[in-house]
């Protein structure tokens, strides 16, 4: 007995659950922080002097009063000079704030302070490779912009006050003096905040005091790391304080420390444990988390959303969607950080992704539900590349469907092209890298380490995916054979003329007619119309394209009934509403009829006229109709409509 049938495949766009339309609004929330913020970076220019000199340390020692938009302080700066003859070095500071002196040891510098910038002159040059210092006292009412880089407010009943910083990217200069760059980590701060007695402070770091003088409270936070300057914040209100905890293998532990407010304590203590499953997992998956010395932590303050500052993210609400994104970038945005806004995926693309291997691992009801939902994201437009071919619009950066969701299942996919030990390997070994730890990172040198680990190129994979745009459209032909074999036809077609043909292994799955086997096939697609021949051990009654959603491609499955070899069978209408008709030849006749869902299960059993289906009671949707007759097996696609 042989059957051929032609199969064209197109996406199923099926409704998402409530979670996974909750998962997209919350990314949705994350996605515009990362578009407003940016929109500072084009009224900001970094300072060319500033790779004059590279910071090494800073003690910041501030006054605050969250019932107060006020800020006096001294913050000292340890820098080496990388020129010879170095007697000035610029800061940033914005004009509204006042600096009271600039001092080195006991002597008092010369100092400007114009266009938010800070000039300060030595009395004699600093030689290459000398280290020096300076302290800057000033104070101010900071101004505001972005999300609020220096913000007070009030919460719960009583109207408690708060004050919060966040300066990604270019904010840090409206609150304290500082060198506000992206190509230079400081290597070590001290944050030390004096604040109302009745009020903590979060900051990065651990905490290494915890003073009380008179009706003040000193708190001391030390960080011994490379660090961002727009990572470094504070956040001051009644904190109610706790931890969570994860304990390692070698019997440390890392703590993970949370400030909320107490009308949030309890539900507060009912979500972040999650936080320590979470970090556990990325662990296992990337390498430990960078900072394991010290701390993790949760801030709460007046935003929605989140802030991944490093060791202590800033948080609106306790998400598991919210968690898992912003501990991510622990790993891929604070330790490793892009090396150009062209290559916003490898931090973005990745804490995307991160979030949904925390799906995968820990909600796996949610996982096949991020995978469809990106996947119609993605889709439902022929072109875009994941690389930024223009870093002056701020939309094509922070593009939810290509930097976000295409950049996430680029990852998936060479997740699926090199399989999970050398994709993982890959991964654990571009974050170990000694080049770009505590630093900052190119796609080059991500493909390099995927590689290696693979043993195998990825320059096709790369032209097509990540410069290229745009997905392929597969068409499938398959035929019965003798002692159980298949032959396979594979073509497709390319939604972008920017990609002629993606080279990729094709998953497909086969079935046989009551759906109690079933056999899984990679079909290595390197050419158009290319043929396969797969033995699964059981006559073949139906094949689903790529169930697990491993790739970014459109498949629609077509009967086309005049070139099927089983006697000419009809089936008609389709779509149905209420009946469908069959239409035999004279020596066929019909033995069993069932209706399958999409995902193998029996929908309804047929029994009386066998001709004449009543599907009236079966709800919308699309199905697979199994026919079973004195000739063979027929299998056809049907939709019912309302």
């Amino acid at each position: 007995m042989i059957r051929s049938l032609w199969i064209t495949f197109l996406l199923l766009i099926l409704l998402s659950s409530v979670k996974g339309q909750d998962i997209l609004l919350g990314e949705k929330g994350l996605i515009e922080k990362e578009k407003q913020t940016f929109i500072q970076t084009q009224t900001f220019k970094e300072n060319s002097s500033y790779k004059k000199t590279d910071f090494l340390y800073q003690r910041m020692e501030w006054e605050v009063d969250p019932a107060v938009r006020y800020i006096s302080g001294k913050v000292t700066s340890y820098f080496k000079s990388n020129i010879e003859h170095l007697d000035s070095i610029q800061i940033d500071l914005h004009r509204n704030m006042g600096i009271d002196s600039i001092t080195r040891n006991v002597e008092t510098l010369d100092f400007s302070h114009t266009d938010n910038k800070i000039s300060i002159f030595f009395p004699e040059p600093i030689h290459q490779g000398e280290i020096d210092s300076f302290s800057v006292y000033y104070h101010g009412i900071p101004t505001s912009s972005g999300f609020g880089s220096f913000e007070t407010n009030v919460h719960g009943e009583n109207q408690t006050p708060v004050l919060w910083t966040l300066s990604e990217p270019y904010g840090a200069m409206e609150w304290w003096p500082c060198k506000q760059s992206l190509t230079d980590k400081i290597d070590s701060i001290d944050v030390i905040v004096t604040i109302p007695l009745a009020y903590k402070t979060a900051s990065n770091g651990i905490l290494v005091k915890n003073q009380i003088v008179g009706d003040k409270r000193i708190m001391h936070w030390k960080h011994r790391y490379p660090i961002a300057t727009y990572l470094i914040a504070i956040a001051v209100t009644n904190y109610a304080v706790y931890s969570d905890t994860l304990f390692l293998d070698d019997n440390r532990t890392i703590d993970i420390l949370n400030y909320v407010y107490p009308e949030n304590l309890d539900a507060a203590k009912s979500q972040t444990p999650v936080t320590a499953e979470i970090m556990e997992l990325y662990n296992e998956l990337i390498g430990e988390y960078p900072f394991a010395n010290e701390k993790y932590g949760h801030a709460q303050f007046g935003r929605g959303g989140g802030m991944e500052h490093q060791t202590m993210s800033f948080m609106g609400y306790f998400s598991f969607m919210l968690i898992s994104h912003e501990l991510a970038h622990q790993w891929f945005g604070d330790y490793i950080t892009l090396g150009s806004w062209q290559d916003i995926w490898l931090n973005e693309g990745f804490a995307t992704y991160l979030n949904a291997l925390s799906y995968e691992h820990l909600l796996p009801d949610e996982w096949p539900v991020w995978k469809k939902t990106r996947a119609e994201s993605i889709l439902s437009s022929p072109g875009g590349s994941v690389f930024v071919t223009d870093t002056t619009s701020v939309g094509r950066i922070f593009n939810t469907r290509l930097s976000y969701h295409k950049g996430a299942y680029l990852l998936h996919m060479l997740r699926w092209v090199l399989g999970d030990d050398d994709f993982f390997a890959g991964i654990r070994s571009y974050f170990n890298d000694p080049e770009i730890a505590n630093g900052f990172a190119t796609t080059d040198q991500l493909i390099q380490h995927l590689e290696t680990a693979g043993d195998t190129t990825l320059q096709e994979f790369f032209e097509d995916w990540y410069y290229g745009e745009g997905y392929p459209i597969y068409t499938l032909k398959y035929e019965q054979q003798e002692n159980n074999e298949v032959t396979i036809e594979l073509s497709q077609t390319t939604s972008h003329s920017s990609v002629d043909f993606f080279e990729m292994p094709v998953p497909v799955r086969l079935y046989n007619a009551d759906r109690t086997q079933s056999a899984d096939c990679r079909l290595n697609s390197t050419h158009n119309n290319q043929n396969f021949t797969v033995n699964p051990g059981f006559e073949v009654a139906a094949i689903e394209f790529d169930p697990d959603y491993w790739l970014l491609s459109k498949h629609e499955q077509v009967v086309d009934v005049h070139s099927i070899k089983l006697g000419n069978i009809i089936v008609y209408p389709n779509p149905a509403h209420n009946k469908i008709f069959i239409s035999l030849p004279s020596e066929t006749t019909i033995v069993s009829v069932k209706l399958y869902s999409l995902d193998g299960t029996i929908v309804k059993r047929f029994s009386g006229q066998l001709t004449t289906l009543d599907i009236h009671q079966v709800s919308a949707g699309i199905y697979t109709l199994l026919l079973e007759t004195n000739n063979g097996i027929y299998t056809d696609k049907i939709v019912k409509t309302n």
